[in-house]
């Protein structure tokens, strides 16, 4: 072989970054529909309002973790899009700058993935000691009900509309239990359909009962047929966030896969690059003497 020609083994390597780059461009784009689609499902549009990222009610929510957990994969999946294209590119014309570049692109995509994997791991070990507690202290400060939908006293904020529907959806009540509603400051519990003194005002919110005939929808309340279940009401359910859990870890599993195979790819593609630019160097050192 001449020199400056490329072994079988480099040639071989070239090919599979060419190989690996393209599966990078398609999960990149996987990554972009996925945070685009967290962005507009209904059932998150409704979920983020209890997620802010400020809490504080005097202040405008902004964005939530929800939110921000979909920009992420937006600019992730933007990213291993721009690296496919790039790393296709420096593979096939070998050019050194393009390959060094790459692979200080790639080290530190792999550095900043195993950091927020340890910190995701962490969060999620003291998520439900440290802000449980503060979602009930939210609902009692600040859940309404949904009688003001039909006239019976103010319309509700997005962030009570949005736990009547999480309640009414996954039928549940509250965050642990139903408990959760005793001593909330906001919420107009009073029973336009009692019958008596002893039903005059709901323990619990109507939207904690399931109607009859009625299928779950996450973009409108059926508030004309809240009082068929204004007895339901008096007697309430169980709590809603092992049902928030399991909603947001529904995709748990293949997020765990999905993120082991980029790392792999990733590890084995950083080394290839480095086993490149290496070859390159020689091939300089060689025709310089």
């Amino acid at each position: 072989m001449g020199h400056g020609g490329m072994s079988c083994g480099m040639k071989t390597i070239r090919c599979i970054m060419v190989l690996f780059n393209i599966v990078f461009f398609l999960i990149g784009a996987v990554l972009l529909a996925l945070g685009i689609y967290v962005m507009v499902d209904p059932r998150f549009q409704k979920l983020k309002e209890i997620f802010p990222l400020n809490s504080n009610p005097g202040i405008e929510r902004g964005l939530s973790y929800l939110e921000m957990m979909a920009i992420v994969i937006i600019v992730l999946g933007s990213i291993l899009l721009i690296i496919g294209f790039l790393g296709c590119c420096g593979a096939m014309k070998q050019v050194k700058l393009f390959l060094t570049c790459y692979a200080i692109v790639i080290g530190l995509i792999i550095i900043f993935e195993i950091a927020i994997t340890i910190y995701f791991v962490v969060f999620q070990t003291n998520f439900k000691d440290n802000f449980v507690p503060k979602l009930k202290q939210s609902v009692k400060d600040n859940y309404q009900g949904p009688l003001g939908l039909e006239g019976n006293g103010p319309k509700p904020t997005p962030y009570s509309l949005a736990w009547d529907f999480i309640m009414y959806n996954f039928q549940c009540c509250g965050v642990e239990s139903n408990t959760d509603f005793d001593g909330a400051s906001q919420w107009n519990n009073t029973n336009p359909w009692a019958v008596s003194m002893e039903s005059s005002k709901f323990r619990f919110p109507l939207t904690c009962c399931p109607l009859s005939n009625v299928q779950p929808n996450w973009n409108n309340l059926p508030v004309q047929q809240l009082n068929e279940v204004a007895n339901c009401a008096v007697y309430g359910t169980n709590g809603c966030y092992n049902k928030l859990v399991e909603l947001l870890n529904s995709a748990k599993t293949w997020v765990i896969v999905g993120a082991v195979i980029i790392l792999v790819i990733e590890l084995i593609t950083f080394i290839f690059t480095l086993a490149l630019c290496c070859r390159q160097r020689k091939d300089t050192t060689y025709y310089s003497s």
